[in-house]
């Protein structure tokens, strides 16, 4: 696979485990269970910058002349 394939699967993989990490930081809000939203926000956080990164890399490999 080239370079611009795996970008843009990687996109759709890092948030969905955005979405994820992002429901299970609101259950444990509901839950009263901090560590639990902790580590939901900063899994979102990272995975956020992971696809944003990805974003570039597959910008730059779509649109490269």
């Amino acid at each position: 696979m080239d370079k611009k394939r795996v970008a843009f699967f990687s996109i759709f993989l890092f948030l969905a485990v955005n979405v994820f990490s992002l429901s299970n930081a609101i259950e444990g809000y509901y839950g009263h269970e901090d560590e639990r939203v902790y580590g939901g926000v900063i899994v979102a956080l990272i995975s956020t910058l992971l696809a944003t990164t990805a974003f570039f890399i597959w910008r730059k490999a779509e649109y490269k002349k």
